[in-house]
């Protein structure tokens, strides 16, 4: 069986340095600070949650959740 998460690897390419979600949210990774997102692609990428139904409460939950899967994405494809 699969989760509501499977195959989330599949929508992660890759954009110069930056990483991009099909959400349209990108993330890049800085030594000091570690994975950050982009402010421009980070209020479109709020925009299309909010259309999708998803509260304003849980769009840090899914913020973090997709920065940990850039970071593995990442690792799995140097």
């Amino acid at each position: 069986m699969t989760g509501k998460h499977f195959g989330w690897r599949k929508h992660w390419r890759r954009d110069g340095a930056r990483l991009v979600h099909d959400s349209g949210l990108a993330v890049e990774y800085d030594p000091e600070l570690g994975w950050m997102t982009d402010e421009a692609t980070t209020e479109a990428w709020a925009a299309w949650e909010q259309a999708r139904g998803v509260p304003l409460h849980d769009l840090a939950a899914r913020m973090q959740r997709l920065c940990r899967e850039a970071a593995e994405w990442d690792a799995r494809n140097p």
